[in-house]
């Protein structure tokens, strides 16, 4: 006694097993995604990030180009001294 071939019911438990695993992957993603994302305009990222964005936004326009006069050098003279930054 052999068994009949019948292909419709050939890989439902693997399709099964595929869309649970995906469903929990799913599931995963929301939870994580719902308790870590904060939206840019969220009151308390400006509370926390205000300051350390502030500080490299103004550290960055502190280090702008250096501004240099054309004098040219005596011959023999030292080499003007590099312009020092402000603190």
């Amino acid at each position: 006694m052999s068994v009949a071939y019948d292909p419709n019911k050939l890989g439902w438990p693997a399709a099964a097993v595929t869309t649970v695993a995906t469903l929990g992957l799913l599931f995963t993603a929301y939870t994580i995604h719902k308790n870590t994302y904060r939206h840019p305009r969220d009151p308390m990222n400006f509370q926390v990030y205000h300051a350390e964005d502030n500080a490299k936004h103004s550290t960055a326009a502190s280090h702008g180009e250096a501004t240099h006069e054309a004098a040219p050098a005596a011959e023999g003279a030292p080499p003007a001294p590099a312009a020092e930054a402000k603190h």
